[in-house]
């Protein structure tokens, strides 16, 4: 396992990842990352592809973590039940307490963020 609690299935990732980036080759792949070819080759070969190397990969090409991950289906998903969150609370903050909010406005995705903080707190409380 990596450091990041999981490893994913090395040629699916890799291959989203090449779709968007210039990193193309596992060489590429060894220099951005700064480790050794032979240190992707291992991965490979065991078609792992590390957690941490795919979330720095996203946060440095700026990607969709979940379609590199999980890959369009899951990614599409993801985006969607997104958007269905944000409909819910746009109408809840609009009929409650008159205020507009407006797609991709930074209150709106703060307090998207802020209920699924709640959400996640709420249900790990409740599982113990």
């Amino acid at each position: 396992m990596s450091r990041a609690g999981m490893d994913l299935e090395f040629e699916d990732v890799f291959r989203r990842i090449s779709e968007q980036t210039d990193l193309k080759t596992s060489t590429n792949l060894a220099e951005f990352l700064g480790i050794s070819s032979a240190s992707v080759s291992k991965q490979k070969t065991g078609n792992t592809f590390p957690a941490a190397w795919a979330i720095l990969i996203a946060k440095q090409y700026n990607l969709d973590l979940n379609y590199i991950v999980f890959g369009e289906k899951y990614a599409d998903k993801m985006r969607k039940d997104d958007e269905d969150m944000n409909v819910l609370i746009k109408n809840y903050v609009e009929k409650k307490h008159d205020f507009e909010l407006k797609d991709g406005d930074y209150f709106l995705k703060a307090l998207s963020g802020e209920i699924e903080l709640m959400i996640g707190r709420f249900l790990g409380h409740i599982k113990k």
